[in-house]
């Protein structure tokens, strides 16, 4: 006797999960892209081919490339606070939290993501309209960084609390970059622990400080 075939109906995706889907296909492609080729060579016809997404479906979605490259600054800045968060907001101490953010900020800046975020805004120097609309996305997003540097990491001091995430960002992105080029890349691996170093300096006469360490006494110097 043949057993009775299964009658569960299949599940049938709606149009919002297949344009999740396609959207996921164009995001990833245009990342190996821009990471693998760079800005002026990742157009929507790369894309389209990477992704195996046709032209049509891609300019439902994104009409031009500057509303791709739009798209992958947003979700990889979003991408990158998940993993701040991730690594970052299990440690209880201020101070632990501050001094591992280099390196855990390197993890993060070094990724494929994170580079083709930053072929976008290299991009943006001889691209107009890609200036015009990033401009006011990247304040934005600056403008959140701080305040989730200051929920992370919980530096007080709020004004050099951005100076000092401006500056360790930056300084990580340009060497994400080195890395690239370099054929000894554990010689720009050398610079996060010295970069930890400074921060340690900083932290000890009270340039930056955390919750908690206001005030804290200063490391008598030694006479001679």
């Amino acid at each position: 006797m043949k057993s009775a075939k299964s009658t569960k109906p299949a599940i049938r995706r709606t149009q919002e999960d297949r344009s999740a889907a396609t959207r996921a296909r164009l995001l990833e492609a245009a990342i190996d892209s821009l990471h693998t080729r760079g800005y002026a060579a990742t157009t929507t016809m790369v894309v389209c081919e990477e992704s195996g997404v046709s032209r049509g479906a891609m300019l439902h979605q994104f009409p031009s490339k500057v509303d791709l490259m739009l798209y992958v600054v947003k979700v990889v800045y979003e991408e990158d606070i998940a993993l701040y968060q991730k690594a970052l907001g299990p440690l209880a101490d201020a101070r632990e939290r501050l001094l591992a953010f280099p390196k855990v900020a390197w993890e993060v800046l070094r990724r494929p993501a994170a580079v083709a975020a930053l072929e976008v805004l290299q991009g943006s120097r001889s691209d107009p309209e890609l200036s015009a609309r990033l401009k006011p996305l990247q304040k934005e997003i600056e403008q959140d960084s701080f305040r989730q540097a200051g929920a992370i990491i919980g530096a007080a001091n709020g004004r050099t609390s951005a100076a000092a995430t401006r500056l360790f960002v930056w300084a990580l992105r340009g060497l994400s970059v080195a890395r690239v080029l370099t054929n000894e890349p554990a010689e720009i691996d050398e610079s996060i622990e010295l970069l930890r170093q400074m921060l340690t300096a900083a932290l000890d006469a009270e340039v930056l400080q955390v919750p908690g360490e206001t005030g804290r006494p200063k490391k008598k110097r030694s006479s001679r």
